[in-house]
């Protein structure tokens, strides 16, 4: 953790996001330039190489997710252009390509997320648009990926929204022990909700995060790693990181894949205000320990809890170069 690599991305206009493949070893940068850049590290040498650029959308790519390895190197995009476009890396010639595989056109907005679901429930991915509907697609074939299906659909809110200008996000449950869930963020509502299957496998609201002063930007649920409640982050507008503990509601034992409409205890176990700006960004490491946020002062902040629970700020990650550039 003391360690800074610092590379130019090369684009040409905003980086929008950054996202790291399922070993941390590769990762996809896309851009309001309309690429999506690969970059592979060189553990030899310590640094993050280029492997391709490529232009993606004919909009700005708001977004990236890598699937599961075990479906090979396959990434999803999605755009201001309303598609999400799946790739897939091959070789021509012994020569790496990325080549575009599918595309999912959404027509009722600005497609603002896409996230693969974990690998125990197959190779799907959730999509949510400016219109607050949220869209489930499956690979019929795992082995040839130019066929998708939409397996459900649910709207954020009480129906479809109008606002384009509202942001949504979303972020699926990974544990295996519990009935598949995600939270979404909720645009102006300034709320994120938890999303799960009832008796009918119809998507249902239950419960609620709230306490936000502003739009949520983005949220993050946390590898499970064995814990008997979960932990969510939100990024919010109004310049804050929260951590939400979600309890089993009954109080005792593991946690079940039953689904009821109150399922979990819902608490905010910590607020941060440091960045003191728009928080864009939040994500957890694999075990679910440590969370990174970021936001518009231009810092990377890593959280972790003590001995006794309380979440500290562990270190500041600065872009402006300096001796300050990497703080404890």
């Amino acid at each position: 953790m003391n360690q800074v690599t610092k590379f130019d991305g090369t684009h040409e206009d905003l980086i929008h996001d950054v996202a790291f493949n399922y070993y941390g070893n590769r990762l996809a940068t896309c851009s309001s330039d309309q690429k999506i850049k690969i970059w592979d590290y060189n553990e030899a040498d310590g640094i993050w190489e280029s492997n391709i650029s490529f232009k993606a959308h004919s909009c700005a790519v708001l977004k990236t997710s890598w699937a599961h390895p075990e479906y090979g190197q396959v990434l999803a995009s999605c755009s201001f252009d309303r598609s999400v476009i799946i790739w897939e890396e091959s070789y021509h010639d012994a020569v790496k390509k990325w080549t575009s595989v599918a595309t999912l056109r959404d027509g009722s907005g600005t497609v603002q997320d896409v996230e693969f679901a974990p690998n125990h429930l197959g190779l799907r991915l959730a999509i949510v648009a400016a219109d607050g509907l949220v869209k489930i697609y499956e690979a019929m074939d795992v082995t040839s990926l130019a066929h998708w299906t939409m397996i459900d659909s649910f709207p954020v809110g009480e129906g479809p929204s109008k606002d384009e200008d509202g942001n949504h996000c979303l972020s699926w449950c990974t544990s295996k022990f519990t009935a598949q869930m995600m939270v979404v963020g909720c645009a102006k509502d300034h709320v994120a909700k938890i999303f799960r299957q009832d008796h009918n496998t119809k998507w249902q609201a239950c419960e609620v995060l709230g306490g936000h002063g502003g739009v949520v930007h983005d949220v993050s649920w946390a590898p499970n790693m064995g814990r008997s409640y979960h932990l969510i982050a939100t990024a919010c507008k109004d310049g804050h990181v929260r951590i939400f503990k979600l309890t089993d509601d009954s109080q005792g034992g593991a946690l079940t894949g039953g689904w009821s409409r109150k399922m979990f205890n819902v608490t905010c176990i910590a607020d941060f205000a440091d960045h003191n700006a728009e928080v864009w960004r939040v994500e957890w490491n694999v075990t679910g320990t440590i969370l990174s946020s970021s936001g518009y002062d231009g810092k990377v902040r890593l959280w972790k809890a003590t001995y006794t629970g309380d979440w500290r700020c562990m270190s500041v990650v600065s872009a402006e170069e300096g001796p300050s550039a990497f703080q404890r």
